[in-house]
C-alpha cells in the first residue's frame, strides 16, 4: 500500500482543492531564452536573499509582469514559511487581490493567526532512530511518541487527543482543510516545545486534525499519523540528515557536512526540490520523505531513455490522504536508471502520475532515502548530497 504519498500535498482552508492553473516552468531549466520574469521568479526560489528583494522590487514597477500573481503567491508563502508572519499578511493580501480563488488565502488565515505569536527557534542537536515510515521518537509536553518527520509537509499535523498532551495553545476555531483525497475540519495551533533527542524545536505551528482523520485504511490494515513534523521545523536546526540506509536522522551539528559533488536545493511551492537526471536532460524532482516510494509526474517521461518511454504500461496505485485510500489510474515504467547528486538511482516499477501545478518531474521518496548510506540536505548552503 502507498502510504503517505500526496498526504498533505494540498492543504487548503476553505476549499479543497484552489482552480487549477497553468503548471510553473521546472526550476532547474536552462535560463538560455527564458523571459527575464520568469527567470527572476525561478531565482527566488534559492531563498537567496538578493534575489527575494529583486522580485519585490520589480513587482513595485509598472507594468506589473505577467507572472505577478505567481511572485506574490511566492512572496506570501515563502514568508509565511521562514515565519516573517506580518510581511506574509501584506503580500498574502497582493496575492489574494489578484487570484481570490487561489491557496494564498488559506495562508492569509494563517499568518494572520500567527503574526503576533512567537517564532519558531531550534537549537541543539541530535542523531536518533528512525522507525519505518521515517518516524522518530520525539517529546512535547505530555506526548513521548512517534513522529513522521516529513519534507513533504507544509505544516506540522497533531491529532486532538496529542495535541492535548502537546498543550498546544489552539489559535482559533475549526476550518475546513483538504488534501488530495478527502476535507475535514481542523484548528491552527502552536506547539510549545518538541524535543528530538537533545535537539528542541520552539513555537512550532501546527494543524490539529480529529483522531480518526490521521488513521488511515485500506481495510487490511491502518497506519496511525498521531504527529507529522514539517519540513519548517526540520530545517530549522540548518542541517538534516538520514544515515545508514535511513536508519537514523541527524539534526544540526550530527548531521554531515555536505559531500562533495553536492547539487543546488531550492524551495518550492510544495516544500524542497533538487535536481535529478535521466537520459533526457535534468528536471526538479520535489524530495517528500513522508512518500513511501517515489514516482514521476507526466512531464518527468523527459528524463527517461526512448526504451525506457517504450515500456511504460498502464497501471493502477493507492494513494493515503485524510483518513482514507483512494485508487488512481497511472502509468508505469518497469524500471528507470536516473542519477541524483551524481551517484545512480535505479528505480523500478516507477508509477507515472498527473502533472502538478508546481511544475516537478518527480516526487522522490523514503525509497530513496533507504538506497543511500548518507542523504544530506544543507539549509545554509541550500545544496543536497549524498553518499553510497
Amino acid at each position: 500500500m502507498h502510504k503517505f504519498a500526496g498526504l498533505f500535498v494540498v492543504l487548503a482552508l476553505g476549499v479543497v482543492i484552489a482552480p487549477a492553473r497553468a503548471a510553473k516552468p521546472d526550476f532547474f531549466a536552462p535560463r538560455a531564452g527564458m523571459d527575464a520574469d520568469t527567470a527572476l521568479y525561478l531565482d527566488a526560489w534559492t531563498g537567496d536573499a538578493n534575489a527575494v528583494e529583486r522580485l519585490r522590487a520589480r513587482l513595485s514597477q509598472t507594468p506589473l509582469p505577467a507572472n505577478a500573481n505567481d511572485d506574490w503567491s511566492y512572496l506570501c508563502d515563502f514568508e509565511n514559511h521562514a515565519a516573517q508572519y506580518a510581511k506574509a499578511v501584506a503580500d498574502c493580501k497582493k496575492a489574494v487581490a489578484l487570484n481570490p480563488h487561489g491557496g494564498e488565502a488559506d495562508t492569509l488565515v494563517i499568518v494572520k493567526l500567527l503574526q503576533h505569536q512567537p517564532t519558531p527557534h531550534a537549537y541543539g542537536s541530535a542523531r536518533v532512530l528512525v522507525a519505518p515510515g521515517v518516524r522518530v521518537p520525539v517529546k512535547a509536553g505530555g506526548y513521548a511518541g512517534p513522529a513522521l518527520a516529513d519534507t513533504g509537509a507544509q505544516i506540522s499535523v497533531m491529532m486532538q487527543s496529542v495535541a492535548r498532551s502537546a498543550d498546544v495553545k489552539m489559535l482559533d476555531v475549526s476550518h475546513r482543510v483538504g488534501s488530495t483525497t478527502a476535507s475535514v475540519a481542523g484548528r491552527i495551533g502552536l506547539i510549545p516545545e518538541v524535543k528530538i533527542g537533545n535537539a528542541v524545536v520552539e513555537n512550532i505551528p501546527v494543524l490539529v486534525l480529529p483522531d480518526a482523520q490521521l488513521r488511515v485504511s485500506d481495510g487490511k490494515q491502518t497506519i496511525s499519523l498521531p504527529f507529522i513534523l514539517s519540513l519548517y521545523a526540520l530545517a530549522d536546526f540548518g542541517r538534516i540528515a538520514w544515515l545508514d540506509h535511513d536508519k537514523w536522522l541527524a539534526l544540526g551539528s550530527k548531521a554531515p557536512p555536505p559531500f562533495p559533488g553536492a547539487v543546488p536545493m531550492i524551495w518550492s511551492p510544495d516544500g524542497i526540490a533538487v535536481p535529478i537526471e535521466g537520459a533526457g536532460g535534468r528536471r526538479a524532482a520535489q524530495f517528500d520523505s513522508g512518500a513511501d516510494v517515489s514516482y514521476l509526474y507526466a512531464s518527468g517521461t523527459s528524463l527517461l531513455s526512448d526504451a525506457e518511454r517504450a515500456s511504460i504500461v498502464k497501471a493502477t496505485r493507492k494513494i493515503g490522504g485524510l483518513g482514507r485510500i483512494v485508487e488512481q489510474e497511472v502509468r508505469r515504467v518497469p524500471r528507470a536508471d536516473l542519477t541524483l547528486a551524481g551517484h545512480s538511482l535505479v528505480l523500478k516499477n516507477l508509477n507515472i502520475a498527473k502533472q502538478p501545478e508546481a511544475g516537478e518531474a518527480a516526487r522522490l521518496g523514503e525509497d530513496v532515502l533507504q538506497a543511500y548510506s548518507t542523504v544530506v540536505f544543507d539549509f545554509g548552503t541550500m545544496t543536497f548530497s549524498v553518499h553510497n
